[in-house]
């Protein structure tokens, strides 16, 4: 499985091209091993310097001949343990023959870009090896060499995980290179794209319209200007995307705004810590020792997995200036304001009343590590700041696990993002956008673009709502969760739902089925609907209601998984989410205890519930391996009943009955 997430760029040189360079490019960057033919492309290769003399390995995609006299460059960035190669073909069809990759690379690579006159800039990432092609459409590039084996570069660098002191130079330093080797490119037409890593990072990067430390470091180089970005399936709040605390985001009070903090603060202290995407975080943690090098100094990269993931809560409530205390205040400094597209509000709001980024994100609904709420929030603020900010996003059932990426919702979502990109690209302006939104339909992709949904936001996705009340009281309790990959008896559709152990190891479906056991485990809540009168479409986020006494502890996590339900008995999951309940008083009371009430934020979706189909909604205190179970074993959390709310299509207000 490939943990799509991108580093960003490297500073590269380019050697002097040699005959069989096209006549345009006359002049090259020292560093690069020539650039020779690749089917119908010409790709320079070489280890460059960055700029604090990292050496990182590039390769650059000329334009292709008669593609006019001016070029612009799109800089194209990995996923987390990927290298230079991912967005690389030697076609414009890019990965769709490869029944293993996510179709995504449609008329969306280096040789497209190519063929369209554009300068194309990949590269491996700081921190992370190059083990050559991995799909047969990619060029067989060389790859740089293994750490260890660099002579004169300078240090090998280190995953610092998208900082902007390090990851976010490499790129701006890299274009800057590229921009003073050829004259023909034209430094006022840059755009940036990336996938997951790649797509936080572009979003990041869109947050400065002007590319200018490469030359405030060495003046000779120039300052770019960035036109376009397009993110897909990325983040914006890197603290919020691997542990949901479930909490309305402070900016707007809204659950399409949830948040670690505003964007306004340079610490993420707003909202308490969340709920570990366990599965997913170790998953990544993983990847990163097998396939590269963390960061130790001055940031602890390991330590980071070791005391948040591994350790657990309590996270808040310490005393002030403990070393616990101390780490948890730079963990979220360093998963927000320094990583996080969201909290760049310094560099955000000068673009208001000069030029603003123009950003085509592309999120997916099933996907469950960078769920939408992710691009969500970030175009909240956006529109806030300019209702008539240059930003379109576009949902589908694309991205990272449980996604089936259907090649027709990505030929679409491409379509539709190269239109933008070239409406753009000569120099972005403000305009009036949408959201718009593809279906989930499982086992089929029939139709799928002819479903398309759109809003002015994404709440406007919706017009009605559907909400069920379900009277069964519930009692749930902490309990420790088996070891993976055991199955628990007590709820086996903990494991048979999770995205990341189960699709890379278990290679278990994309749409899951329930495999609960026909008694409903006593420590998990299950209510049913009473069947639907009529069909209804879900779209939007949607949130469970509960209200709550917790006793025993003073925190716990609740977990809501929903699913669609048919006459046959035979159910699907449409969405989950998780919420930290945390009372303790640093650095603020987040929930009332001993009792209160709570919306837990669900990841959203777009599926169509069938007449005579029934709503299941299941709430734990525990679901491992997807989350991180809290450490407050023996927490009893009681309510008198639970409340489902989804946002419907339909202009009604339906409400039906649950048992």
């Amino acid at each position: 499985m490939h943990w799509r997430a991108a580093l960003p760029a490297i500073v590269m040189v380019l050697a002097p091209l040699g005959p069989s360079v096209p006549a345009y490019a006359v002049v090259g960057v020292p560093g690069l091993n020539g650039c020779p033919p690749y089917g119908d492309l010409h790709i320079c290769s070489g280890e460059i310097a960055s700029w604090d003399g990292s050496p990182l390995d590039v390769d650059l995609t000329l334009p292709q001949r008669s593609t006019g006299d001016r070029h612009p460059l799109i800089v194209m960035l990995h996923g987390f343990a990927n290298n230079k190669h991912e967005w690389e073909s030697i076609s414009d069809q890019g990965d769709i023959d490869d029944v293993d990759s996510m179709h995504d690379k449609w008329h969306w690579n280096n040789h497209w870009f190519a063929e369209h006159g554009f300068y194309v800039l990949t590269y491996t990432a700081r921190g992370f090896l190059d083990q050559g092609k991995t799909r047969d459409d990619e060029p067989n590039t060389p790859p740089g060499a293994p750490f260890g084996s660099y002579t004169g570069l300078g240090t090998p660098g280190t995953v610092h995980l998208k900082s902007r002191d390090y990851e976010i130079k490499d790129t701006e330093w890299l274009a800057a290179m590229v921009a003073a080797a050829y004259p023909d490119l034209d430094p006022n037409e840059v755009a940036v794209s990336g996938g997951s890593y790649g797509g936080g990072e572009s979003w990041t990067l869109a947050s400065q319209a002007t590319w200018h430390s490469a030359h405030d470091q060495n003046p000779g180089l120039p300052v770019l200007q960035l036109q376009v970005a397009v993110p897909h399936y990325p983040w914006t709040d890197l603290a919020y995307s691997l542990a949901p605390n479930g909490h309305k985001g402070p900016f707007d009070e809204t659950i399409y705004s949830s948040s670690q903090g505003s964007p306004t603060t340079d610490l993420g202290e707003e909202n308490p810590v969340g709920v570990v995407k366990y599965s997913y975080a170790t998953g990544f943690f993983v990847e990163g020792i097998a396939n590269g090098f963390f960061e130790t100094t001055p940031e602890n990269l390991p330590a980071w997995y070791a005391d948040a993931v591994v350790a657990g809560d309590p996270y808040d409530g310490g005393s002030p200036n403990t070393d616990r205390d101390n780490f948890m205040r730079d963990l979220r400094h360093g998963l927000t304001e320094l990583r996080g597209a969201f909290y760049q509000d310094e560099t955000w709001a000068p673009q208001v009343g000069n030029r603003e980024v123009a950003i085509f994100s592309i999120s997916g609904w099933t996907d469950e590590l960078f769920p939408p709420v992710e691009a969500f929030r970030q175009c909240s603020y956006l529109k806030a700041l300019d209702p008539l900010w240059p930003v379109e996003l576009a949902v589908g059932d694309v991205g990272h696990p449980l996604a089936q990426n259907p090649p027709s919702q990505w030929h679409h979502l491409n379509d539709r993002a190269w239109g933008f990109l070239k409406q753009q690209i000569n120099g972005s302006h403000r305009k009036e956008t949408t959201v718009s939104s593809m279906p989930t339909i499982c086992g089929t992709e029939a139709g799928e673009p002819t479903q398309r949904l759109t809003g002015r936001t994404p709440e406007a996705l919706s017009n009605g709502m559907l909400t069920v009340n379900y009277s069964t009281a519930g009692t749930l309790v902490n309990r420790i969760p088996p070891s993976f990959p055991a199955v628990d008896p007590r709820d086996p559709d903990n494991l048979g739902t999770d995205p990341a152990f189960g699709s890379a190891l278990l290679h278990l479906p994309d749409c899951r089925p329930s495999i609960a056991p026909a008694v409903i485990p006593t420590d998990r809540y299950t209510g049913y609907s009473a069947p639907l009168t009529m069909p209804r479409i879900y779209v939007g986020l949607g949130f469970t209601r509960v209200s709550y006494t917790l006793t025993g502890a003073n925190t716990a996590t609740l977990n809501a998984r929903v699913w669609d339900v048919a006459p046959d008995g035979t159910a699907l999951l449409m969405t989950r989410g998780a919420y930290r309940i945390e009372g303790n008083a640093t650095p603020a009371a987040y929930d009332p205890l001993p009792s209160g009430t709570v919306d837990v934020p669900l990841f959203g979706n777009q599926w169509t519930i069938a007449t005579g189909h029934r709503i299941r909604l299941d709430l734990t205190q525990v679901d491992y391996p997807t989350f991180l179970a809290s450490n407050s074993l023996g927490a009893v959390l009681t309510f008198p009943n639970a409340q489902l709310v989804l946002p419907t299509r339909e202009a009604t207000e339906m409400t039906i009955a649950g048992a």
